[in-house]
């Protein structure tokens, strides 16, 4: 009887050890997934930088069930509960997902915490900056003609005004892609001459839809004698001055020493095929260069002559080529700086 007592037990002994295992063992995978869960609960921001009165926007993932985690805003290195109440804050929805919070914060470098379960558990940090909008206020390039010929690629560089706009990105565009097309890369843009006729490319802002046109005219791939030909021509007919629509002093002499160096190559009878396309290539760099030479009062470059150009001349009055904040377009008479002269060119082009 005892014996049969004794197996009884050591059998209910047995049953509740395996009982006891298995509780255990449920336990120990319900910690595990705990721990796997917190580790996966993350912050991401949609940027870095977002305008004062802008919404702050975040992804998040592993948060819990309840609906009780959270994202709070604090000052960048402060660490709640200590700092207090957060600047702003919002709930966040369980499991994974996107959050919208509201921006009064004033400019300055800021911590979004993403704590758990309404307290003060942080499981990331990141960290976002709020700037003051400095919008757009115009956009000039830095060439206003552009002759090229077939099957040539230029460079347009465009200027976006001020230069601490927190939005200065472009977009270009060709009025005929077939005579010239544009590839974007940034502020600058590659021109390709696909055939000879005439084209606008143009550029436009993002922020204010400011615009600035450059007249592209495409050639034929003429013979050293042809744009020989067409350099003195262009040389004959310029006059240089101080007015609007003349040439820079000195323009002219820096051409015809070009037009000289090519006449010279073309009359040389041994002249191999890459000495004359070295010629060619010299003789369109030199009649690019005098192009850009033409002093002209349209300095925004929107096609008309107005009390804009000479604001813009007048914002940066004293400059000279070299500083910081030089502006090409403003140097009216492409003399390495911007005075009365300049002022002057262009106050006279508004009242004509």
């Amino acid at each position: 009887m005892s014996k049969k007592r004794n197996r009884k037990m050591l059998h209910l002994i047995v049953c509740f050890a395996s009982v006891m295992m298995l509780i255990f063992n449920l336990t120990a995978a319900s910690s595990i997934q705990a721990v796997e869960a917190a580790g996966g609960q993350t912050l991401t921001m949609d940027k870095l930088q977002y305008l004062k009165g802008e919404a702050i926007t975040l992804s998040y993932t592993g948060a819990g069930a309840s609906g009780s985690d959270w994202v709070g805003v604090y000052k960048t290195g402060d660490v709640p509960p200590g700092a207090g109440v957060s600047l702003s804050w919002g709930y966040l929805k369980s499991g994974d997902g996107k959050a919208s919070i509201s921006n009064g914060l004033a400019p300055g470098k800021y911590d979004a915490l993403f704590m758990l379960d309404d307290g003060y558990e942080i499981v990331d940090r990141k960290t976002f900056e709020v700037v003051e909008h400095v919008p757009v206020n115009g956009v000039t390039l830095d060439q206003q003609n552009v002759v090229m010929t077939e099957g040539e690629t230029r460079t347009l560089t465009a200027t976006v005004t001020p230069a601490n706009a927190n939005d200065t990105k472009v977009s270009w565009v060709s009025s005929d892609p077939a005579v010239v097309s544009v590839t974007a890369t940034g502020g600058s843009a590659s021109l390709i001459g696909h055939s000879s006729g005439k084209a606008i490319v143009t550029v436009t802002t993002a922020d204010g839809s400011f615009t600035a046109s450059t007249n592209v005219t495409v050639e034929l791939n003429l013979t050293l004698q042809s744009l020989i030909d067409s350099a003195r021509a262009k040389h004959d007919a310029a006059l240089e001055g101080n007015e609007d629509g003349l040439y820079a002093a000195g323009s002219k002499t820096q051409l015809q020493s070009a037009i000289d160096a090519a006449n010279a190559t073309a009359n040389d009878s041994n002249a191999t095929k890459e000495q004359v396309d070295s010629a060619k290539a010299a003789l369109k760099a030199a009649i690019q260069e005098f192009d850009k030479q033409i002093i002209t009062a349209d300095v925004n470059g929107d096609g008309k002559r107005s009390v804009g150009d000479l604001a813009i001349v007048s914002g940066v009055h004293g400059g000279q080529q070299g500083q910081a904040n030089w502006n090409e377009n403003a140097d009216v008479n492409h003399d390495g700086k911007v005075d009365q002269v300049d002022l002057k060119i262009v106050a006279k082009a508004i009242l004509q």
